[in-house]
């Protein structure tokens, strides 16, 4: 049975704030460790340098030192690692089908195998989140950060000088979007080179397809259950080309494949910027006050709203991502890691830094240390409902497919047809063999 992730936002309401205890036992495994664990993620910069406070505070708390590696490609890397049996004890795995994949090919260590109790971990997090690190009804791991992505960037002064509220509604954003152009000023920015940055591209179609299309569609369509052809996924990537094109974009389509994610950010927040408006998560906010330009002043030169409503009947829904922390080995040092890895403890360490929001239940409000990430997590607090990223639930190589087919689309948008067609084939294999 397939999962579904349109969750009510009363599920979410206590994610945020209510307090709870710490997490399971004091870990458990079934061998020894030799003092060091070694550990992989997609992070970089900001979002590197924050967990890796989290892993000294580790360290400082238990005496076992880690080993942090930062793979981009992170499932092919895995793979190769695996093969030749020698895979890091613990990985932050970005995406919910591959810990599914994983798991069910006895690539990762359960939570009970860790020695460790699931149940009284998942006691920090609420079920929108512990489903994410759940395959067939068994515990893998837990959710280390989580984020909003229905999240757009702008320069507060900007909007002011130019007379712009804050948009509500697409067609709204649409009209700021020409009011800039016709100023002799470029709208946004887009970074999305390679296949490192194509998700970028699955966000803006994301947060298109789920005001347009609706929750219930945009559950069947990244479940397997709508084909990728459908006439809803070309209406959404109309709608997403009437911004992502030569025209709205500071050096047109070809720079936006050109240059990476937070490349992109600097060509709007850097202090020598050339585009007005930035689209994506929460996540940007640490990154342009922490990598891109730390003399930014919040409020002024940089703040964001809320994706706009496009179909008030579909409502305005909060798409956002969690990363999975799980051990692939089964020592007494990775089940310690994972164990600490949910603790209230660790998501204050975490937060502490201004690089994301936690899901963890224990991490209140004022644990926050900037407006921006605080503001991200009430957002996600107070979301009408939540749809986890669907390129991230797709199975396999899916999820990067998904953004290189866009990369294509934006391109040639008028190859659209043919583009999709080709994708949905892609997709009903990989859906059959899940």
């Amino acid at each position: 049975m397939k999962r579904r992730w349109f969750i009510p936002v009363a599920v979410l309401s206590a994610m945020v704030l209510a307090l709870s205890a710490c997490g399971g036992d004091d870990g458990g495994g079934t061998e020894s460790g030799d003092g060091t664990v070694t550990v992989f993620s997609l992070w970089g910069g900001s979002e590197q340098e924050a967990f890796k406070k989290v892993l000294t505070q580790f360290t400082q708390d238990t005496g076992i030192k880690t080993k942090y590696e930062s793979i981009r490609d992170f499932l092919p890397f895995i793979r190769t690692r695996l093969a030749a049996g020698n895979p890091p004890e613990v990985g932050v795995i970005p995406r919910p089908g591959v810990v599914a994949e994983l798991a069910r090919d006895d690539s990762l260590i359960s939570l009970e195998d860790l020695g460790l109790d699931p149940d009284k971990i998942n006691e920090n997090y609420s079920d929108t989140w512990t489903t994410l690190a759940t395959v067939d009804d068994t515990v893998y791991g837990v959710v280390a950060k989580a984020n909003s992505k229905s999240v757009i960037w702008y320069k507060p002064k900007s909007f002011q000088e130019n007379s712009f509220d804050i948009p509500t509604t697409w067609d709204q954003l649409l009209e700021i979007t020409q009011q800039y152009d016709s100023k002799g000023k470029k709208p946004w920015a887009v970074g999305a080179q390679g296949r490192d940055n194509s998700w970028t591209l699955t966000d803006w179609f994301e947060n298109i397809y789920a005001r347009k299309a609706g929750s219930e569609n945009y559950t069947k369509l990244f479940n397997g259950d709508l084909p990728f052809n459908d006439q809803t996924v070309k209406d959404s990537l109309t709608e997403m080309t009437k911004i992502v094109n030569d025209k709205y974009v500071a050096g047109g389509i070809d720079t936006a494949l050109g240059i990476g994610f937070v490349d992109g950010i600097g060509r709007v927040f850097s202090k020598n910027p050339v585009a007005e408006m930035y689209m994506e998560g929460g996540f940007v906010g640490g990154i342009a006050l922490g990598d891109v330009n730390p003399d930014l002043k919040v409020g002024t030169d940089i703040d964001f709203f809320q994706w706009p409503t496009i179909d008030e009947a579909n409502g305005n829904p909060l798409v956002g991502g969690g990363d999975v922390a799980a051990a692939f080995v089964n020592n007494e040092d990775a089940a310690k890691l994972v164990d600490y890895l949910a603790t209230p403890a660790a998501g204050k360490v975490w937060v502490s830094t201004g690089a994301i929001a936690s899901p963890n239940k224990g991490v209140t409000a004022d644990d926050y240390p900037n407006e921006l990430v605080a503001k991200e997590a009430d957002q996600v607090k107070n979301a009408e409902s939540f749809l986890f990223d669907g390129s991230d639930l797709l199975p396999g190589t899916l999820g990067q497919d998904f953004g290189t087919l866009l990369q294509n689309i934006i391109k040639s948008p008028d190859n659209m047809d043919s583009l999709l067609d080709d994708y949905q084939s892609d997709a009903e294999s990989a859906f059959a063999a899940k």
